[in-house]
């Protein structure tokens, strides 16, 4: 079946490539017009939008509407941007994506000890990677999930490697990470998401404590890489800017849990205030708010871990 569809992905993905701006943004609106007519995941959009947005002025309201409306929008336009990675995304990176702040990767390669780039769902985070790599060299390795069906994995994957992006998931995924940092390689992970129990702590995110991965801090406390925020995003011309932002700070603690946690806190800060910035560009589908939303106990981040 792959062998059939991929051609077909293909040749959608060099159509969107070769369409003018104008002509992509309505057909990315007329495909998020239907998935938001369809009412795709509008439940979530909406829970997500409101804890965001928790006032119920009619000023919030109207600007949860319109971030509703203009995130499937962005849905649409993400889907065919996506279609790429079978044919042009090389030539799309080239052509229509900015790098900014690549100084900050080339200071943190000079430490040695490997470089942790972090970033959320906002944007097209396929675009960011291979933005950085094609036009930049950097030795980018993903923290992803392995596809299905296979066919469509192995078309993803090959497209990826046309950019220069590499990937790795489970079961390999702790051990291709430390042997990348160790050579001083440059990680990509996207911490938006939500991981619960026992690989999560609870952080505030829209003011909710959410289970939030712990595992970026742990591997900068276990290797010493250096952590670089980077925010992608598209304009209002279609093209995309990739910002790698400085270092971000170490907070220690003599408390090993609660430092990892107090990390984390500091990281899904970070990326908070990018979604805020960029509302309509966030993944708002996404089932960030799951398991234990209650507020944070007194010294529950150096217990270690989120409760079910």
């Amino acid at each position: 079946m792959g062998k059939l569809i991929l051609p077909v992905l293909a040749g959608a993905g060099w159509v969107y490539f070769v369409t003018p701006f104008w002509l992509r943004s309505i057909m990315a609106g007329c495909l998020g017009w239907l998935l938001y007519a369809l009412k795709v995941r509008r439940s979530v959009v909406l829970q997500n939008l409101e804890l965001a947005y928790p006032s119920d002025s009619p000023e919030q309201r109207s600007l949860r509407d319109e971030i509703c409306r203009t995130s499937y929008s962005h849905l649409g336009a993400l889907a065919l941007e996506i279609l790429m990675l079978f044919g042009p995304m090389k030539k799309f990176v080239e052509r229509f994506a900015e790098l900014r702040g690549l100084e900050h990767w080339i200071e943190a390669k000079r430490a040695g000890k490997g470089v942790i780039v972090l970033s959320s769902h906002v944007g097209n985070w396929e675009v960011m990677a291979a933005t950085g790599a094609v036009q930049a060299g950097i030795d980018i390795m993903m923290v992803t999930k392995h596809l299905k069906p296979e066919w469509l994995h192995r078309g993803v994957e090959r497209g990826r490697l046309r950019c220069g992006v590499r990937a790795t998931y489970e079961p390999r995924t702790v051990r291709d990470i430390l042997a990348h940092l160790k050579n001083n390689g440059t990680i990509g992970f996207v911490l938006d998401q939500y991981a619960g129990p026992p690989v999560g702590v609870r952080v505030p995110v829209f003011g909710v404590p959410v289970s939030t991965t712990t595992a970026v801090a742990a591997l900068v406390k276990r290797t010493g890489a250096v952590v670089l925020p980077v925010l992608n995003y598209r304009d209002t011309r279609g093209r995309f800017v990739v910002e790698i932002r400085p270092p971000a700070a170490w907070l220690e603690s003599r408390d090993s849990s609660y430092e990892l946690a107090a990390n984390t806190a500091a990281y899904a800060a970070q990326l908070e205030k990018d979604i805020y910035a960029h509302p309509d560009q966030w993944l708002w589908i996404h089932r960030r708010f799951k398991g234990d939303l209650s507020p944070l106990r007194p010294g529950e981040w150096s217990e270690g871990r989120a409760r079910k």
